[in-house]
């Protein structure tokens, strides 16, 4: 007897000591909760979690917590007592009364659904297959998930039946027993089998068979008992938990939803780990036993209702979740623990804190990083931002239009058929969008539109309507600017390159988006080809359309700006125009305004790559948060080198700038006095010494800037590169939580962003070019001086006048710093009626000073030039004249001239002076003006003479002409033009035919004094 009292005792004493070793391994409440309410409270402040019960079972003790609000609204507080729906949390309430009438016979999981619903038809690959009960318990029954969306909503006893009918001939995604594939409605079909065996409702079954029998009194199917204990259901919608009234699909009562509270998912989770009797205890085996047949999805296998973790832990777990619900039940049987976490919002971080609240009771380590995202709410509300942000530019441009049709500078134009071809056209360009875009659910998910709108976050039905309404209001814009054009091309074309530009970039990122998701994905491959034809085609349409209108743009806008600068130089008097520097001249209208125009393949590749690459990260963002954001760090380092890279060799460009304005000055030089430097070896071999070391200036000086950037360049492009290998080796070291697909879907993103982002970098250079272009060219526009108007009118010029005057007139030449250096006058001289005047003087006198003044190329500083006693401004008085300067300078057309009126005079004069066999007049047009200086001069002459004017000034016109021609200009053309009544002014050093004047003046250090032709003789 004392010695089994003895045994007796050391068991007790082991028995005590194992309960305190391992009451002593778990936590108490106190060290759980200190550790669990950060967790809790942080998660459900992310999560958008309004509030939840928080359910633990630790070594046989219950604990339950309550937290945040069941309503909103009202305040109203969560308590162990509030009810929520438990969403997919519901099947191993299936699942267990589906084992008990397993176990009592009612049902053999190796007969098929036939057997009980005799209409139930499925197919693959157009066979008939038959499902048996044990593959939709495993969700093995090749029924796609996606048939969720075929989940009617429905009320009434016939709801169950009138769901399950949806599936018939469903064609399955593969054949039965081969592959775990969740599909919720697996459990709805059990639910059916049920009622066709117990022939009872399956509500009333589980009240009666599972729910009472298990002493769950607050746990209904379906509708709650208590309606005011219930908790208001949350959707995250806008970065926030709104309140969402789900429909009702009570033909989906079994598989998700059932509603019970805290006290009664306690008892639940004690029940499964065997810590409360009941007749069905000895279905828990069975219950928790996992599917054997297939392979493992994860690291996990399918039981009764319940997910069994095969990583270690032991852990049987489910989660649940509803459009406005969501709950997750876990416990590891071997460490006597468990949690269940109950919720009134569809947040994904439900999951995350019973996962977490697990791992603290397991002392396990919580992973850092932890983002099961929030259902793609932050990219639908972007997107719909930016929607909503390029809606209100649209609105903004459409009140513009309106604005402009009221001040009529749109002008109403009717339609015609090339207009309502344009609009027929685009209506066609959009159905294929809009098939796509109806196709998307169904694509993507193989959902409905509307059971779309019931799973997804509130931001994306606003992101749907907001692309439709953003379409319908592109269309209207465009309507409406059909019927009231902008009159500027430029304008008009404007918003729509912009929109193309960004849609074309979108596509692109959109091809990105779809090379990386369709890895191992199950979207039907005639979508996968409709969407990737149709995003190509936008892609190379779109560009092909912004590079064709940039194309017109970038070379009407050099056309206007080349006419700009050419007006203003032609509106300038000729006396400024002297002063501009002709290499400006030549590289603002070449080189300057030829950058501008070649800008186009560089917008247009800027443009693609900049809405790519943000578009591109945005995405990668949404794949992984964290290392995106240390990517764009990584870029903008980059940028920011480029910036100033861009801001150090900026004065070098300008430079270089300055440096071609010197080489086109020099070349220009040596166009116009090559004869004079031809003349001696050195003169010609200095000269081109100075051509090339322009050459060379701006070489080095361009060059310097390129490398730089050169350097700056290659620093980016190793970055990247140095990137991408951080990414490759050590994404999964730096984010664990990051899997294998992320990381593969961020290399390619990664190497399709490589071009991208060097195209933008590359540009940088080009983009300084390109701004110096334009800011020398309007810097030179505004510089250069205008006195005329071109678009003046002057009055038909009589061909005879009677005086010309000059009062007081006076001109004097001045240095840079705006002292005089040399003046002419004053003069006060009158030129009658068919009177003949030579002006003579020595080399430096102001004779060419005094032509300038007299013929309007000049304006006089003081006095008055007067015309029959009226005065005229220079511009106006050179209308009086024809003249001959010295050089003369011939134009290969001839201007201002109606060769046909005048052919019988432009014949007769050819011959005269001898040039009908060395030139043709044709079409207004020399054939060659090729020609020695005497011939050239000669034909001045005759173009001189064919104008008809009434003053004609001649400078030194007879030095390079034969004697007779000499002879024939004083003795027969003079006389001719006197008797004619024109009014002739001749420089001339030809003291044997001053007879032939009626005066002569001399000039004399700028001054005029009248000589008598006796004392010249």
């Amino acid at each position: 007897m004392a010695k089994y009292l003895s045994i007796n005792i050391i068991i007790i004493i082991l028995f005590a000591l194992t309960c305190r070793l391992s009451f002593s391994q778990s936590l108490s409440e106190n060290q759980f909760f200190r550790v669990a309410e950060p967790i809790i409270r942080e998660s459900m402040e992310e999560g958008d979690i309004p509030g939840l019960s928080v359910i633990v079972v630790n070594n046989g003790q219950l604990i339950l917590k309550s937290y945040g609000y069941s309503d909103l609204k009202t305040g109203t507080k969560v308590n162990s007592k509030t009810l929520f729906q438990l969403g997919s949390c519901s099947k191993a309430f299936t699942g267990l009364a589906i084992s008990k009438l397993v176990a009592q016979g009612l049902i053999d999981v190796d007969k098929y659904v036939s057997d009980y619903i005799p209409w139930f038809q499925v197919h693959f690959e157009g066979e008939d297959q038959k499902i048996k009960v044990r593959h939709l318990i495993y969700h093995t029954s090749g029924i796609p998930w996606s048939t969720i969306s075929k989940i009617p909503v429905l009320q009434g006893e016939n709801a169950l039946e009138l769901t399950i009918r949806k599936l018939v001939n469903q064609e399955l995604s593969e054949v039965p027993g081969k592959k775990y594939e969740y599909a919720t409605i697996n459990y709805d079909i059990l639910a059916l089998i049920l009622q066709k065996v117990t022939n009872i409702s399956f509500e009333e079954y589980m009240k009666k068979d599972v729910l009472e029998e298990l002493s769950l009194s607050g746990t209904t199917v379906g509708i709650p008992n208590s309606p005011e204990l219930m908790s208001k259901g949350y959707k995250i919608g806008f970065f926030k938990a709104r309140e969402f009234e789900a429909p009702v699909y009570q033909g989906n009562n079994a598989a998700g939803y059932l509603i019970s509270n805290a006290e009664d998912i306690g008892r639940w989770l004690k029940f499964n780990m065997g810590y409360i009797d009941s007749e069905m205890k000895k279905l828990l085996p069975i219950t928790h036993q996992r599917d054997k047949s297939v392979a493992l999805h994860g690291m996990s296998a399918y039981a009764y209702g319940w997910q069994i973790a095969l990583d270690g832990s032991g852990e049987v777990y489910h989660d649940g979740l509803n459009p406005n619900y969501s709950s997750y039940i876990t416990f590891r049987p071997d460490d006597n623990i468990g949690v269940a976490v109950l919720a009134n919002s569809n947040s994904p971080f439900t999951s995350v804190i019973g996962d977490k609240l697990i791992k603290v009771l397991a002392r396990e380590e919580i992973p850092s990083t932890y983002d099961p995202g929030d259902r793609g709410d932050k990219t639908y509300v972007s997107v719909s931002i930016a929607l909503g942000f390029y809606m209100l530019v649209v609105v903004c441009f459409l009140l513009f239009v309106f604005l402009g049709i009221v001040k009529q500078e749109r002008v109403f134009e009717g339609l015609t058929w090339h207009k309502l071809g344009r609009l027929l056209l685009c209506l066609i360009a959009i159905c294929p969008f809009l098939l796509g875009f109806y196709l998307l659910p169904r694509a993507l998910f193989s959902f409905t539109w509307e059971s779309i709108f019931v799973w997804t976050p509130m931001s994306f039905e606003v992101m749907i309507w907001s692309i439709l309404l953003a379409i319908s209001l592109s269309y209207l814009v465009y309507f409406i600017t059909v019927f009231f054009p902008e009159q500027n091309e430029y304008k008009r074309k404007a918003p729509q390159i912009l929109l193309m530009s960004i849609l074309s970039g979108l596509s692109n990122v959109i091809v990105i988006m779809m090379v990386t998701s369709v890895i191992d994905s199950d979207i039907d491959i005639k979508f996968l080809i409709f969407y990737y034809v149709l995003t190509i085609g936008v892609y190379l349409l779109g560009r092909r359309y912004v590079q064709i209108n940039l194309i017109r743009f970038t070379r009407g806008l050099v056309y206007d700006l080349r006419i700009q600068l050419i007006d203003k130089i032609f509106s300038t008097a000729f006396e400024k125009f002297e002063t501009i520097d002709r290499g400006r001249v030549y590289t603002a209208l070449n080189d300057d305004v030829n950058t501008i125009g070649n800008s186009t393949n560089l917008f247009v590749t800027l443009i693609t790559s900049i809405i790519t690459a943000v578009g591109a990260f945005l995405y990668l963002a949404s794949l992984a948060f964290w290392a995106t954001l240390i990517t764009i760090l990584l870029i903008v380092t980059i940028a920011t080198l480029y910036y100033f890279a861009g801001q150090s060799t900026n004065i070098y460009y300008e430079k270089a700038r300055d440096s071609r304005d010197v080489f086109m000055r020099l070349i220009n030089g040596m166009i116009d006095g090559f004869k004079e430097i031809s003349l001696h070896l050195n003169k010609k071999n200095e000269y081109k010494n100075d051509v090339a070391d322009s050459a060379g200036e701006y070489r080095d000086k361009i060059s310097k800037a390129d490398i730089m950037f050169v350097d700056a360049f290659l620093v980016g492009e190793s970055l990247l590169v140095v990137l991408l290998g951080v990414v490759s080796i050590g994404m999964l070291e730096l984010f664990p939580n990051v899997g294998m697909y992320t990381v593969i879907s961020f290399v390619i993103v990664l190497l399709y962003l490589i071009g991208p982002v060097n195209g933008i970098l590359a540009a940088v250079p080009s983009l300084i070019n390109l701004k110096i272009a334009w800011k020398r060219v309007k810097s030179f526009i505004n510089e250069i001086p205008s006195s005329l108007d071109l678009n003046g009118t002057h009055g038909r010029v009589p061909q005879v006048i009677d005086k010309l005057e000059i009062r007081d007139l006076r001109f004097n030449y001045k240095n840079r710093e705006g002292q005089e250096v040399f003046g002419v006058g004053p003069f006060n001289l009158k030129f009658n009626r068919g009177e003949v005047v030579f002006i003579i003087g020595g080399n430096g006198s102001g004779k060419t000073t005094f032509a300038k003044l007299l013929t309007g190329l000049y304006t006089s500083h003081e006095g008055k030039l007067l015309i029959n006693g009226e005065i005229v401004q220079p511009s106006e008085l050179s209308e009086y004249f024809s003249a001959v300067f010295s050089p003369p300078y011939l134009f290969n057309k001839l201007y201002n001239i109606n060769v046909e009126e005048k052919k019988a005079e432009i014949d007769k004069y050819m011959t005269l002076l001898d040039l009908d066999k060395k030139v043709k007049i044709d079409h207004n047009g020399y054939s060659s003006i090729k020609l020695s200086s005497g011939q050239r001069k000669r034909l001045a002459l005759l173009q001189c003479y064919i104008e008809d004017m009434p003053i004609y000034l001649f400078d030194e016109w007879a030095a390079d002409q034969d004697p007779e021609y000499r002879n024939f200009f004083y003795r027969s053309l003079l006389p001719e033009m006197k008797m004619m009544g024109k009014i002739v002014v001749a420089i001339t050093h030809d003291a044997h035919y001053f007879d032939v004047a009626d005066r002569v003046l001399r000039m004399e250090n700028g001054q005029l004094e009248e000589c008598s032709t006796n004392v010249l003789a």
